[in-house]
């Protein structure tokens, strides 16, 4: 980079904020490869999916005592609604199409009879 002039206190900022995270990158690579790093990222990586497991299965243990669905559960429901709406549009789609069209394009039926009195 060029020089800042020293009359130029942003471009002097500037500058610095570049060169220390230029620094904290090289630091954070080098931490990154080092034995200790990759192991602490993965216990901490072990240890977050263990706690959300429990949180999970306390989770559920909670809702089955309160007499409500899990997720799970919730899911279940949803896909089968899902499946039981499809198959009311494939029926919907053949009643259609054997009737001939929506109903608001079919032709009444005409009305011959005269009420009964009119006569």
């Amino acid at each position: 980079m060029t020089s800042p002039s020293p009359t130029d206190p942003v471009a002097f900022a500037r500058e610095m904020l570049a060169q220390w995270e230029a620094a904290a990158n090289r630091a954070g690579a080098d931490f990154m490869k080092s034995d200790e790093a990759v192991r602490a990222m993965h216990g901490a990586t072990s240890a977050s999916a263990t706690a959300q497991a429990a949180t999970h299965q306390w989770m559920d243990r909670a809702l089955a005592a309160a007499n409500m669905p899990s997720r799970a559960e919730i899911e279940d429901l949803s896909a089968r609604l899902a499946r039981i709406e499809a198959a009311i549009e494939r029926i919907e789609a053949m009643l259609t199409a054997e009737v001939g069209g929506p109903p608001g394009d079919r032709p009444k039926p005409k009305r011959t009879r005269a009420a009964p009195g009119k006569a």
